[in-house]
């Protein structure tokens, strides 16, 4: 989280930068007995959240983000509806990813491996495309 802030730090006079935040990316869910149920334990195995089962349950966890990675205030955290889930329908936008739009339309996403992980949020490509454009 740390990278999001210092890019949207960076590049605040050529973009702005928000989080959308979708499905939960650190979804674990067990049983009674403590066995893995179901999931999707990507990243950091010391998080584990259930899924979300409603907005008010996304919400909760948006603040919780916000709180555990000190966000500044005015990086917003925009909340995808559910549960259709229109954002992460509409782009197939993996958790923890960055994508970027100009003027409405969607121009970059993050490169996400087969398993979930990446290797950096944005690159010295989208770095390069940013100075060239014009808000």
């Amino acid at each position: 989280m740390a990278d999001y802030i210092a890019f949207a730090q960076k590049y605040k006079e050529i973009c702005k930068c928000i989080i959308v935040y979708i499905k939960e990316a650190h979804f674990v869910e067990r049983d009674q007995e403590g066995k893995f149920v179901d999931g999707w334990p990507i990243g950091f195995y010391d998080y584990e959240y259930p899924q979300h089962k409603s907005q008010e349950d996304r919400l909760k966890m948006a603040k919780t983000l916000k709180e555990e990675y000190s966000i500044p205030d005015e990086f917003e955290i925009y909340l995808d509806i559910f549960p259709q889930n229109q954002f992460d329908e509409t782009f197939g936008i993996w958790p923890d990813n960055m994508v970027v739009f100009k003027e409405l339309k969607f121009i970059w996403r993050g490169i996400v491996n087969l398993d979930g992980s990446r290797d950096k949020y944005h690159s010295k490509l989208l770095e390069d495309h940013l100075k060239q454009l014009k808000y």
